[in-house]
């Protein structure tokens, strides 16, 4: 994993630095995006030397399950092997670490790791063994054809180990392309179900069991860093926090995180008393720890950490997110205020991102951030009353009028197959000020003009990559608009006048080629 994902930073670097271009007063300057750039290209070539020890594990079991798996991928006995256990219970972790151990032993491109994640798409996974495989992109589009090319060159290809990370639902392997039967290659499926490895046909399956008391309050010390020994009251507090936490790693560091720097008996009396009541009307143990988790998020304290905290959950889950690309979000949305230079706002996000891995609750990837799934889960449970997010769900139409309440305040539909909003659709949503529909690339996506009347809140609209020739006049009375983000929509021709949208600050049309012109009082704005 950690040299799968150096070659990937390298590969966008390399890309980030030939897409750097000429901004307004609004972006940050071409020179300082070089600088982050080169001090990305230093901690690149540091990253380079992949240090063992990255990982903080513990337990028996973690070194048993290990010392097991490896037995299994390195012998002969089977070809298929299931990982199961509830989330948060690290098997990602486990295999990411025996990931690693594979490399030591093998050419890189022996091994290859595919997130699957919710959502299961055939062609989508198709298309990322495909690329693992560094064959390029796959050209055909008939899902059987696809299948048979995947698994002829797999089968061809001999000695290989394929690792399915984060499956959630049964799919057929041949279905895919992989072959069951073809001699040398071997493959490993994480999820949290034990009938996904039974319906895939895995001959081997081995349960990830929460740690044992003892290793899990280990992890919790480990993870809390204090220099003072903590008393026997605040140690007492402890067992009874990891034993809320169902000893589940997730929860585990998630909670000691949050709890770092904290010295007072009575502070963590009252983190005790918040998880127990927390938990009271939760019966399910994942339902459980994913309440835990929310104490994270109290303890953040600052709305504005909160609500970019929340914005994170509106992307894919399990992407890798630009820190800049979040940033910018942030910024678009207003959570980064009170600032007169790009560059401050900039160093803000940087340290609110900070902060959010410092507490565990995003991940860091160098120059990309991601959310853990059951993180995810707990965010959007938070903003499940005033949010739509229905992401990579291959959705043909938009949600039903019906679900646009005016408690709305943020939509995510992003990467769907959306090409039909209904003729008459008005949405009455005035708080809704977030409304994200990029990457909806089906044929000719018609937006009708009553659907923006009534959304006079919206400061976002990113319409980017979808297949739409031309813009409502209704987004001319968008008054509140701050950002207008169109880039990759090759084919609009035209955008309305904008002069009313006194608040806009962003209007992104890079990649569409066929607009002949922006509107003349964007132009003014900008100079």
């Amino acid at each position: 994993m950690e040299v799968k994902n150096w070659f990937t930073d390298v590969e966008n670097l390399r890309n980030d630095f030939h897409s750097i271009e000429s901004t307004s007063e609004n972006c940050l300057p071409p020179h300082q995006q070089v600088d982050i750039l080169m001090q990305e290209v230093e901690e690149l070539i540091k990253q380079g030397e992949f240090p063992k020890g990255l990982f903080v594990l513990v337990g028996e079991a973690f070194r048993r399950n290990t010392t097991e798996i490896l037995e299994y991928l390195v012998g002969n006995q089977i070809s298929r092997l299931g990982i199961y256990g509830m989330g948060g219970v690290g098997k990602t972790t486990l295999m990411v670490h025996i990931h690693n151990r594979l490399l030591e032993k093998a050419n890189y491109d022996d091994v290859l790791w595919i997130t699957v994640s919710q959502d299961l798409n055939i062609e989508k996974l198709q298309d990322n063994i495909w690329k693992a495989l560094n064959l390029g992109i796959l050209q055909e589009n008939d899902v059987r054809k696809r299948a048979a090319m995947l698994s002829d060159h797999l089968t061809e290809r001999g000695k290989l180990i394929i690792i399915l990370d984060d499956v959630w639902e049964c799919f057929d392997l041949e279905e895919v392309g992989i072959p069951v039967r073809a001699t040398g290659l071997k493959l490993v499926i994480t999820t949290r179900s034990f009938n996904v490895c039974r319906q895939t046909h895995c001959q081997e399956k081995i349960k990830i069991e929460p740690l044992s008391q003892e290793e899990a309050e280990s992890l919790f010390f480990e993870e809390l860093g204090s220099k003072v020994a903590p008393n026997l009251e605040i140690k007492g507090v402890v067992k009874s926090i990891v034993k809320e936490c169902a000893s589940l790693p997730l929860g585990v560091i998630t909670m000691a995180a949050s709890m770092r720097e904290v010295t007072d008996v009575f502070e963590w009396n009252d983190c005790l008393v918040k998880l127990k009541e927390s938990d009271m009307r939760q019966t399910n143990k994942e339902k459980k720890v994913l309440m835990n988790l929310k104490f994270s998020y109290d303890r953040l304290g600052n709305c504005e950490v909160q609500q970019c905290f929340l914005s994170c959950a509106l992307y894919p889950e399990d992407q890798l997110i630009s820190k800049i690309n979040l940033i910018e979000f942030f910024i678009d949305q207003e959570l980064i205020g009170g600032l007169n230079t790009r560059e401050k706002q900039y160093q803000r996000g940087l340290t609110i991102l900070n902060k959010l891995e410092n507490v565990c609750l995003l991940e860091d990837y160098k120059k990309r951030m991601k959310m853990h799934d059951l993180i995810r889960d707990m965010a959007l449970h938070i903003m499940s009353a005033t949010s739509i997010v229905k992401v990579g769900k291959s959705l043909e139409s938009i949600p039903a009028e019906e679900y646009w309440t005016d408690a709305l305040e943020k939509v995510s539909l992003m990467g769907n197959k959306i090409s039909e909003i209904p003729l008459n659709m008005s949405p009455n949503c005035p708080k809704l000020s977030t409304l994200l529909l990029n990457g909806n690339l089906s044929m000719h996506l018609v937006i009708p003009d009553s659907f923006f009347k009534q959304l006079c809140g919206l400061k976002v609209l990113n319409l980017s990559y979808c297949n739409i020739t031309e813009l409502p006049n209704s987004i001319s009375d968008l008054v509140n608009l701050r950002a207008l983000l169109l880039r990759g929509c090759w084919g609009l021709c035209h955008i309305p006048y904008l002069g009313k949208l006194t608040s806009l600050r962003k209007l992104d049309v890079g990649g569409c080629f066929e607009l002949k012109e922006v509107p003349r009082a964007w132009k003014c704005w900008s100079t």
